[in-house]
């Protein structure tokens, strides 16, 4: 169960969340994007280092959670909410919102119109590229990478 350490402050804990967060969702965004074609390398080893890092930095004030289930299935099973569980609710949510908002559109825009992207939702969205020759040059550019 997670709970926040003695000295820190249930908005600190919150902004410590929130910033865990982002950083992951944005590593999530960037290192797994089809769109890219620049070699990224593999997106395990940037999300995984991405995870190391925010617990090396946020497991002192918050435990860090970074992630809602986390925190609730623990508190759920053991029956305890503390008052400061809600720390663990808007701070993730709020990260990964500002990090999708960062990433989509001001990092890397999507280039859809708005009945393309209604096209998306709805499942009938059929892409004018090859997107199977753009999975294989991506293939082709981690194995480089890796070697």
């Amino acid at each position: 169960m997670k709970k926040l350490n003695n000295n820190t402050t249930q908005g600190q804990a919150m902004v410590v969340e929130l910033i865990l967060t982002f950083q992951l969702a944005l590593c999530i965004f960037s290192s797994t994007d089809s769109r890219r074609t620049s070699p990224v390398g593999s997106p395990a080893l940037s999300i995984g280092l991405s995870v190391t890092l925010g617990h090396l930095v946020g497991i002192y004030f918050t435990g860090c959670s970074m992630n809602p289930a986390r925190s609730f299935g623990p508190a759920v099973v053991m029956n305890r909410f503390s008052s400061a569980h809600w720390v663990f609710w808007v701070g993730p949510i709020v990260g990964a919102i500002l990090a999708a908002i960062l990433y989509f559109y001001l990092l890397f825009p999507n280039s859809l119109s708005l009945s393309e992207r209604v096209a998306v939702i709805k499942g009938t969205y059929e892409p004018e590229e090859d997107w199977e020759e753009q999975r294989e040059e991506r293939k082709k550019t981690m194995e480089l990478t890796a070697r």
